[in-house]
């Protein structure tokens, strides 16, 4: 005869690792190029022409518009967010408790590139290049955080650097992981 066991009720925290704030300081999204936009369809048309030749104008007009569509999917897909609110900066799917955040700078083009090429493989990366050249360098204060600092593409990099420094910091509950 089976034996049911009842397991004890587990005590939800008041706090969740990860969860963003509420008053919110900065928020954007890393959009594309306009360029991009505009050669997405140019380069899906190379492949539409050589199906359109080979099996019949409708396969081509087909793969035009599938292609497309799937391309700029993709393109929004790949567009991170970057948002600091009163808890969190949110870069992508990553979230940095404000606590932890130390230094920030501004990134121009030539030192983004110098960093990108002799910086710390440990680095925590949010770059489109092919979105914005500027950046934002955010040093992590956690010891054990194994990113010792962000790289955050940024089409206002002073606005996200202001916001950094200056957005109201809370937590909930005193959870060292917030």
């Amino acid at each position: 005869m089976p034996v049911a066991c009842k397991a004890a009720p587990v005590e939800q925290p008041v706090w969740q690792e990860g969860r963003d704030g509420f008053v919110v300081a900065y928020a954007e999204r890393v959009w594309p190029a306009w360029w991009s936009w505009v050669l997405a369809p140019a380069l899906v048309s190379v492949l539409a022409i050589a199906y359109g030749s080979a099996y019949a104008a409708a396969a081509g007009w087909a793969m035009f518009l599938l292609g497309t569509g799937l391309v700029y999917v993709a393109l929004i897909a790949l567009s991170p967010v970057v948002r600091v609110d009163d808890r969190v900066l949110r870069a992508g799917r990553a979230r940095l408790p404000l606590q932890y955040v130390g230094t920030v700078s501004v990134l121009d083009r030539a030192s983004l590139r110098d960093l990108l090429r002799s910086g710390d493989a440990r680095a925590y990366l949010v770059v489109r290049a092919w979105a914005t050249p500027a950046a934002v360098l955010v040093e992590v204060t956690d010891a054990a955080d194994p990113h010792p600092y962000w790289i955050v593409s940024s089409r206002h990099p002073a606005a996200l650097a202001k916001a950094l420094t200056e957005a109201p910091r809370t937590t909930l509950g005193g959870n060292p992981a917030e």
